[in-house]
């Protein structure tokens, strides 16, 4: 089984040229566009940070689970998924200013001796395609997960020689952008090996944490911060499962808190009085342009050619950070549910920051049906042989699930009518007096009828 590691990172839209008229009212604007967000059930709880010049605001909504009433803490940690190969660019740039290795340098020279990344017809990977993922690596090790709940726990340092030794790129680097979480973990990994750091969390601690006085920032949580770790939620909404990515951690393996990311921020926005000065410019320098993608070392840059943007999702968080530098500005969300939706918001949010008149996102929110009304829902529904559709009643509602895919909760527009968050689609169930017959799927402009078979 295959899994979706660490989220997208396709670049979000942001306008180019955004000057704001006055000075907004911070805490009214961060409110009016989280709000609905938190008033909807898209997700479980988030909190989202602001920098806007010398201000700054963290406010956390929603709750902590479905089962506590209490919001998350500021402070709450959240698995930040991709946001990691922030941090592994960032440190990719300050091996280089270092000396330690150069950007156009094979992998294969920083590899053990045995361990061998095969080029692609004679010609080499080198660091910079690992990081502006233009390698060619496919997303993901050809390996399966021994634990579909926690799948990278496994890579330990002799299966990611395996992984190393396995992998084959599938196109000339640095040619054609392509993401790859393999990619990413494999630099993370030889970052390690050139630092002399036995682990990843140990190489973030000495060369990034410590200095930018990043507390809350680490891979291996000790007690403490574990006590602060938000509980993991999957698309669903139902609990999830923190992921342990071992030597792959590089590629996503962080946890973190929106003040140590706001940090983080601060220094893209003004690296002068920072050691990593040098390293922060060379991460925000264009390493690769093609077809609508342009990357930094880590970062995207979105289409208005200004705006530093990533996101990352784990099985059980989502993460977004946009960065401005030319306007001081960036707004970063954590979420402890699997949801992109905290992505479109998010943008809005850092668009009327700076002055553009955009409105918040609008979350249909669900309507409130008895269990009682449910339960004669419940049954199995069939297109056409082998295309079937089971419909069951959890302690959360109703789930439907389509042969060959997974469940996915149904929320209410009426007793009979209810639509999807996954995707855009929804389902009515069509009664003959009291007996449900059928139900219809509403997707891309089609109805599809179901009829009831048990």
């Amino acid at each position: 089984m295959k899994v979706h590691l660490f989220g997208l990172a396709a670049p979000t839209l942001v306008a180019a040229t955004l000057f704001a008229q006055s000075e907004p009212d911070l805490e009214g604007t961060v409110d009016r566009f989280c709000r609905p967000l938190a008033g909807a059930e898209v997700v479980v709880g988030f909190v989202a940070g602001v920098v806007h010049g010398e201000r700054e605001l963290v406010r956390p909504y929603g709750r902590l689970s479905w089962g506590a009433p209490n919001p998350p803490a500021a402070d709450s940690l959240y698995e930040i998924g991709s946001l990691s190969k922030l941090f592994t660019g960032l440190l990719l740039a300050d091996a280089v200013e270092r000396g330690l290795v150069a950007l156009d340098d094979p992998v294969q020279r920083h590899l053990p001796d045995g361990v061998t990344l095969q080029p692609w017809r004679g010609e080499h990977i080198l660091l910079r395609h690992l990081s502006t993922h233009t390698s060619g690596l496919p997303r993901l090790a050809r390996d399966e997960p021994e634990n579909p709940e926690d799948p990278y726990a496994h890579y330990d340092i002799e299966a990611m020689h395996a992984a190393i030794a396995d992998a084959r790129a599938r196109r000339r680097p640095g040619t054609v952008y392509e993401y790859s979480n393999l990619g990413a973990g494999i630099l993370g990994y030889v970052l390690m090996r050139v630092n002399g750091c036995s682990s990843y969390d140990e190489l973030l601690q000495q060369r990034l944490a410590e200095p930018l006085g990043l507390r809350d920032t680490a891979v291996e949580l000790g007690a403490e911060l574990q006590t602060r770790l938000a509980p993991p939620h999957d698309a669903n909404g139902d609990p999830g499962h923190e992921w342990h990515l071992a030597m792959m951690a590089g590629a996503g393996g962080i946890r973190s808190t929106v003040p140590d990311l706001l940090k983080f921020a601060r220094l893209q926005l003004a690296p002068a009085a920072s050691p990593l000065a040098a390293a922060v410019r060379l991460t925000q320098q264009r390493h690769f342009e093609g077809k609508g993608q342009v990357l930094g070392l880590g970062w995207h840059f979105a289409r208005d050619g200004s705006t530093l943007v990533h996101s990352g999702q784990t099985g059980g968080y989502h993460a977004q950070i946009l960065v401005v530098p030319a306007e001081q500005t960036a707004v970063c969300m954590l979420t402890n549910t699997a949801s992109g939706a905290i992505d479109l918001v998010a943008e809005r949010l850092l668009q009327s920051l700076l002055g553009m008149d955009v409105a918040p996102p609008e979350f249909e929110r669900p309507v409130e049906v008895a269990r009682d009304r449910l339960e004669p829902l419940v049954g199995t529904y069939r297109l056409v042989a082998g295309m079937e559709f089971e419909v069951t009643l959890r302690d959360r509602g109703l789930y439907a699930q389509l042969t060959g895919q997974p469940a996915w909760r149904l929320y209410a527009r009426s007793p009979t009518e209810f639509f999807y968050r996954i995707v855009e689609a929804s389902i009515a169930f069509e009664l003959d007096g009291d007996e449900v017959e059928r139900l219809v799927l509403h997707q891309n402009g089609r109805d599809m009828p179901y009829r009831r078979i048990e």
